[in-house]
């Protein structure tokens, strides 16, 4: 706990950071940009622009994710959500600073990329009919799976073999096995399609997650500057 007082001490009132918020009745968080507020360590408060989430629908007994960015890196840190404070304000105390490798299942961030899914028979031993391909778009990523979205659904549970271009300055391919969470139709041949790495090397993984923390800095500096601009 010394270790987590201190690194709150050096964090300034105001810091724009990203939170994966718990609702009721949601299973899957709320990712909100917020701004971190001082109090006792490890306590502290997020405060969220106006309109931007239903504070009065947070569910207070699950924790939440609160991602910061410092100047070389990015700490996530879980925590409680004590109580609301008002309808703009959550007080919290945080439990511990997440690993790199456990952050992977926890933060999704919006990311524009090309992405194909395909059966997960090799082509060479695939009777006819098996094999297939879909080109789509992510729509969010994280080192644990995507949201993409696909011209024709896939069955919940089916494998697949996914095919990931990141949206780097380098082009970084991604490879992996995975397999579909849920598909939802959202107008005439447009469904939106959740994939989970079930197989996925460690540099690979790695890559995911350097590009996702790169992303959301880009996202909070964007947020910052849009919010400076619109203050009076």
């Amino acid at each position: 706990m010394p270790l987590l007082n201190s690194f709150f001490l050096h964090l300034k009132e105001g810091a724009a950071v990203r939170a994966a918020i718990p609702l009721r009745g949601v299973i899957e968080k709320e990712r909100v940009n917020c701004f971190f507020g001082k109090a006792a360590p490890p306590g502290f408060t997020l405060s969220f622009p106006y309109g931007r989430l239903a504070v009065d629908q947070v569910d207070t007994s699950r924790s939440c994710m609160v991602m910061i960015d410092l100047t070389d890196k990015t700490v996530s840190v879980s925590a409680d959500i004590d109580q609301i404070k008002d309808p703009l304000t959550l007080e919290l105390t945080a439990r511990e600073i997440v690993t790199h490798t456990q952050a992977r299942n926890y933060f999704r961030v919006d990311a524009t990329a090309r992405v194909s899914a395909s059966s997960a028979v090799p082509e060479e031993m695939a009777k006819e009919g098996e094999s297939w391909r879909l080109l789509g778009d992510t729509i969010d990523l994280s080192g644990s799976g995507l949201l993409c979205s696909f011209h024709k659904p896939l069955e919940k549970s089916k494998k697949v073999r996914i095919e990931l271009t990141l949206p780097t300055h380098d082009i970084e391919i991604i490879r992996a096995l995975g397999h579909v969470v849920r598909c939802r139709r959202v107008e005439d041949n447009l469904y939106y399609v959740a994939l989970h790495f079930d197989q996925i090397d460690s540099e690979s993984q790695d890559k995911i997650m350097a590009c996702c923390f790169e992303l959301q800095r880009r996202h909070l500096r964007m947020r910052v500057r849009l919010e400076s601009q619109s203050a009076p």
